[in-house]
C-alpha cells in the first residue's frame, strides 16, 4: 500500500514538471511591449517556446504579442500554430507578426501569403510573403493545413509537393 502511494506521488510530481503554460518565463522574450508591435531583436537572444530551439535567423520567425504586453518569438510559424492549439490560447488576446521572406519585415500574419514548400527551421514548409505568388495560401488555410498535418514534415505531402 505504501509502495503504491509512493509511486503515485512520484508520478504526480513528474507529471507536474512539464507545463504547456504560455507564461513560462524561460521562453518569454519580454513582458513589456506597450506598443503591441513586433520588436527588433538579435536572433540568438530568443528561444522558440514550442520546439525550444534557439533562433538562428529572423527568416521564418514569428512574434506573438499578448494584450498584456507579453511577447514570444517562434522560429517557425508551424511551431506557433501548434503552440496556440496546445496552450489553448484565446486568439482574441494576441497579435501575430510574421517576418516576410520577400520584403524582410514583420507584418500582420493574417494579411500575408504563405508558400507551402519552402525550407523552414522545423521543416513545415510555410514561409510568409507580403506579395502573393501562384500557389500561395492565406493565413487561415495555412493554419488549417498545419493543424491537419498537411505540411512538408509529412514525407507523403513533401513528395507530392516537390515531385521527387
Amino acid at each position: 500500500m505504501i509502495k503504491t502511494i509512493y509511486i503515485l506521488l512520484i508520478t504526480l510530481f513528474l507529471a507536474s514538471c512539464e507545463s504547456k503554460d504560455p507564461s513560462l518565463v524561460e521562453y518569454l522574450f519580454t513582458s513589456s511591449n506597450p506598443n503591441l508591435k513586433a520588436l527588433e531583436f538579435e536572433p540568438s537572444s530568443a528561444t522558440c517556446p514550442k520546439c525550444r530551439m534557439p533562433l538562428k535567423s529572423k527568416i521564418n520567425s514569428v512574434q506573438v504579442i499578448f494584450n498584456d504586453e507579453r511577447t514570444y518569438i517562434f522560429d517557425d510559424i508551424g511551431c506557433l500554430i501548434l503552440w496556440i492549439k496546445d496552450a489553448k490560447i484565446d486568439k482574441k488576446q494576441i497579435k501575430i507578426f510574421a517576418y516576410t521572406s520577400d520584403t524582410h519585415k514583420y507584418l500582420d500574419a493574417h494579411k500575408l501569403y504563405y508558400s507551402i514548400k519552402d525550407k523552414t527551421p522545423m521543416g513545415y514548409g510555410f514561409s510568409a510573403y507580403e506579395k502573393k505568388l501562384d500557389g500561395f495560401i492565406g493565413f487561415d488555410e495555412m493554419s488549417l493545413k498545419m493543424l491537419r498535418g498537411e505540411n512538408m514534415a509529412d514525407p507523403k505531402i513533401r513528395k507530392r509537393l516537390l515531385g521527387n
